[in-house]
Order: C-alpha cells, then sequence, then structure tokens
C-alpha cells in the first residue's frame, strides 16, 4: 500500500514539474521598458568545391606525424617530407572562395612503384 502511494506522489510531482517548465512564459506589465539589440556579421563566402586531376611534378609534401601503424610508431610526433617522384597521379578537392583562392579539403597521390 506505502508503494502505491509513493508512485502515486511520484508521478503527481512528475507531472507538476513538467507543467512548471512548459508553462508560457509571463508577459511583462504594460509600460515596462525593453531594450533589444541588432548586430549584423558577414557571411563567408560559400566553399565552391572544386575536383582536380592531373599528373604530378617532383616535389614534396611535409606534415607532422599524429599516427602511424606499428612500424611508423617512432615517427609520431616528428616532422617528415616525402619527397612524390614526377609522373604520379594526383586527385585533389579543394573549397573555391570568391576571389579564386584554393584551400585544399582532400588530396590523393598514387605512385608506381619503383623496381629494387
Amino acid at each position: 500500500m506505502k508503494l502505491k502511494a509513493l508512485l502515486a506522489v511520484l508521478f503527481v510531482a512528475g507531472l507538476a514539474a513538467s507543467l512548471a517548465l512548459a508553462a508560457s512564459p509571463k508577459p511583462s506589465k504594460p509600460g515596462a521598458k525593453t531594450a533589444s539589440t541588432t548586430t549584423t556579421t558577414s557571411k563567408k563566402p560559400k566553399c565552391q568545391q572544386v575536383e582536380l586531376k592531373g599528373n604530378a611534378t617532383a616535389g614534396s609534401v611535409a606534415f607532422t606525424v599524429l599516427k602511424a601503424n606499428k612500424r611508423g610508431r617512432s615517427l609520431v610526433g616528428t616532422s617528415v617530407t616525402l619527397v612524390v617522384p614526377a609522373g604520379g597521379k594526383v586527385k585533389a578537392k579543394a573549397c573555391s572562395d570568391g576571389g579564386g583562392a584554393l584551400t585544399l579539403r582532400d588530396l590523393h597521390v598514387k605512385v608506381k612503384p619503383t623496381k629494387p
């Protein structure tokens, strides 16, 4: 019997709390002053995705290693430079802003393996 009474009290308390939280806000007093501010922000130029494909010229890519497999664990936290030989196939996705500047989003380079 006590369990049923406790459950009934909890149900009523939960119902009252949900109604109190869902109640509409009270209207303001007539003649009360309200302040409002308006701010404007300039919109960033939208990204126009550009997909590029081509052949690589000889060059290099430098970056800091954040993750590596078991064989490359000793390189984590260091800067490495990878040499890209001429003739490699390149696929790139970039974002073009209104002025024509490109920001790289994705890069794939395929190089034919050299014979040892």
